[in-house]
């Protein structure tokens, strides 16, 4: 026994300082041990803690992944440039009438006026009477042509004035009003201050309709009665025939002399018609 208690205080000591000594027994413990068969070893200290079991994680389940299908690229549209609108074409306004009618000047070669063009001396009008006339709205009261010319040799003046019906009252009086200046005021009629004048050529009826022409020199305040054939009635047109020498010049040359015809009623209280209706032309050069 006290073999024993010694080995197991050897065994005691021994186990805290080395691991896996060998046990020495005696004999008797060692047929005991023999016939029992051999201790399995253990790791001093004590007996071998049973072992915690270490939890097994979930197996993490990973999704199969989609198959991937090839894609094709969306193409980027391409930006249509907007067109930039063109600016309305707006109409070309009309240029109105001059307040003034232009001053014909004398030009080197020939008988052309301001603008250069060559002047036929010949103006048309659409039948309108003067709004202040106050007398009878008779056809050949009404004008509708004028015409101014100088004889090539620059002796003579031949006007006319054609009217809406033919001449058959001995009551009408036939107009033309010559500026021979090219810078005179405003003239006489109430919204016609363009039509402007120095001298009057007029014609007038008999009670047999038989026409007789004077010239009326405003400057000089001379008046002048022509020959008997000076003037003429064909149908609705009067003509009249005046020497380029009782229409001195004022200060125009004779070939840029300008005119206006208009028909008057005796007794009216103003003329009946203007031809050009709002002021002069030139006159032209007879061929």
């Amino acid at each position: 026994m006290h073999s024993d208690s010694e080995a197991n205080r050897r065994r005691a000591t021994d186990r805290r300082a080395r691991r896996n000594v060998l046990i020495s027994v005696d004999r008797l413990e060692e047929r005991a041990l023999l016939s029992g068969g051999m201790p399995k070893p253990y790791p001093p200290g004590g007996p071998t803690p049973t072992p915690t079991p270490t939890p097994t994680p979930p197996p993490i389940i990973i999704p199969p992944t989609p198959p991937t299908f090839p894609v094709s690229p969306t193409p980027t549209p391409t930006p249509t440039p907007t067109p930039t609108p063109e600016p309305p074409k707006l109409p070309t306004p009309k240029t109105p009438p001059p307040v003034n009618a232009p001053r014909a000047v004398p030009l080197a070669g020939g008988n052309r006026s301001q603008n250069g063009q060559k002047s036929t001396g010949i103006v048309t009008e659409v039948p309108h009477f003067y709004q202040y006339y106050a007398g009878p709205k008779l056809a050949e009261l009404d004008a509708v042509k004028a015409s101014g010319e100088l004889s090539r040799d620059g002796s003579t003046f031949t006007f006319t004035g054609t009217n809406v019906g033919r001449i058959n009252n001995d009551s009408a009086t036939y107009v033309w009003g010559i500026d021979r200046s090219g810078k005179l005021p405003a003239g006489p009629f109430m919204g016609r201050p363009n039509i402007k004048f120095d001298a009057l050529v007029i014609v007038t009826l008999n009670s047999s309709l038989k026409p007789a022409a004077s010239v009326l020199d405003l400057a000089s305040g001379h008046e002048t009665v022509l020959s008997p054939s000076a003037a003429s009635i064909h149908g609705s047109t009067v003509k009249v025939t005046v020497p380029s020498q009782l229409l001195p010049s004022t200060g125009l040359a004779a070939s840029h002399y300008r005119f206006n015809f208009w028909p008057d009623f005796s007794g009216s209280s103003a003329v009946a018609s203007f031809a050009p209706e709002f002021t002069t032309a030139q006159v032209g050069i007879s061929k």
